[in-house]
């Protein structure tokens, strides 16, 4: 005899929504912060990390031939060592070519470059660039010209520039009172400056400023002035959709707009309750908007999500639920479809759902009618527990049931907007999908 649930019956089994669109990459460790990350290929890039303490053990960078699924290599390392940052481009030769950049016990701040004399694009040597000062920043204009930021034993910023990609570097601008987070370059003459933002102290302690900036470049990063100032906290990163849109974090959780360039800036809309600290923003290639963030006490980290060009922000993944990336910091995309956000212990990806794309499928389950307007039906092999997830293209799961086994399962969708949906079924550690079209 068939079994057949409707929704009516599932009501009463419904369990709370599962943000999974972020699944957990490769256990690259025990103790390390993976800071951020830069990929030349769709699965291929380097990690830089640091430890517990970013004043002691070593730091260095890792890399994954895999997208963190199963593979992971230490390509190189040094102690005492924190890399903060890391930017890649490619070369005339169509090779990549990486540069990272970070500290030496806030003491000393170093670039790391490719060792081009080896003819190996993940061979690496460092330089030390000036004692009494450090790195938290880097971002690469070309393949040849980078910017490496941070700040001083004085409490001021520093920019320093490369023009033979990382061998050498020379300091351009000092800011005062505002040592530097994040850098962004929207084209080759626009760029960014996020200043002021927190800083990680041994034991996962937690500086925050109590002031901040943002600091604009117009001639590719030659000269800097800031456009904004806050006597409150500092800004921990900064990001651009075009060169008009653009959105900064600040520490204390609040987020800033603009959408003249960055000539003002005002309040964007945050939906998270409590207390936590943003680490960072981006931008899709497609335009969806992307920020993390994570509670002070170690609690939980956050993903919050935007469709609006940063006007408007909600959580999209917590990671409470997880003995380990409780600490997000920073997010990276390659593409639309391929995203990584840089954790404490083990790195997390994205698996295509909150793209708004479908992950690999399978024929465990069917869906009828597709497109649908009122009601879809699942069929299913066996009559196992199961879990049904609806998600749009945001990534927000929609409507989510916890059912006890059926071979059809009847679920309305006539309340869902019209659009592009991604129906999930768990059952056991199988994940299927199937891609629905709501008419």
């Amino acid at each position: 005899m068939n079994r057949i649930l409707t929704l009516s019956t599932a009501l009463s089994l419904s369990f709370t929504p599962l943000h999974a669109q972020w699944v957990q990459g490769g256990s690259f460790s025990s103790t390390n912060h993976f800071q951020a990350c830069a990929f030349h290929q769709v699965d291929t890039g380097l990690f830089v990390y640091g430890t517990d303490n970013p004043g002691q053990g070593e730091g260095g960078i890792i890399v994954t031939w895999s997208g963190m699924v199963g593979s992971g290599a230490y390509i190189w390392y040094q102690s005492p060592l924190n890399l903060e940052d890391i930017d890649v481009k490619m070369g005339s030769d169509g090779k990549p070519i990486y540069l990272a950049a970070g500290h030496q016990q806030y003491n000393y701040s170093v670039a790391v470059h490719p060792y081009l004399a080896g003819g190996n694009p993940l061979q690496f040597d460092s330089v030390r660039t000036g004692s009494g000062r450090y790195y938290r920043a880097l971002r690469m204009r070309s393949d040849i010209v980078a910017f490496a930021a941070g700040g001083d034993a004085l409490g001021n910023g520093i920019i320093d520039m490369s023009a033979d990609t990382g061998y050498t570097w020379t300091n351009i601008a000092v800011l005062p009172g505002q040592p530097v987070s994040r850098l962004h370059f929207v084209n080759d003459q626009l760029g960014f400056a996020a200043c002021g933002g927190y800083r990680r102290l041994f034991n996962n302690g937690l500086q925050l400023a109590d002031s901040g900036a943002i600091y604009r470049t117009v001639n590719g990063g030659l000269d800097w002035s800031p456009v904004h100032t806050s006597n409150l906290t500092g800004f921990s990163d900064v990001a651009f959709l075009n060169e008009s849109i653009g959105v900064a974090t600040r520490s204390d959780g609040a987020m800033l707009r603009t959408t003249d360039g960055g000539d003002t800036w005002i309040p964007a809309s945050v939906s998270i309750s409590g207390s936590y600290v943003l680490t960072s923003v981006t931008f899709r290639p497609d335009g969806m908007g992307f920020a993390s963030a994570y509670r002070q006490d170690g609690t939980e980290g956050l993903i919050l999500i935007s469709d609006d060009d940063g006007a408007t922000w909600f959580e999209q993944f917590s990671t409470s639920g997880f003995n380990h990336s409780r600490r997000i910091y920073e997010l990276y995309f390659f593409d639309d479809a391929h995203g990584y956000a840089c954790t404490h212990i083990r790195p997390l990806r994205t698996n295509g759902i909150v793209m708004g794309i479908s992950a690999e499928e399978d024929m465990s389950f069917g869906l009828q009618p597709n497109p649908a307007t009122d009601m879809i039906t699942l069929t299913l092999e066996d009559v196992s527990p199961v879990a049904v997830e609806i998600i749009d293209a945001t990534g927000r799961v929609v409507r989510s049931l916890k059912l006890p086994g059926a071979l059809r399962i009847d679920v309305p969708v006539n309340d869902l907007p019209a659009g592009t949906y991604v129906v999930r079924l768990r059952s056991g550690v199988t994940v299927s999908n199937r891609t629905m079209v709501r008419l």
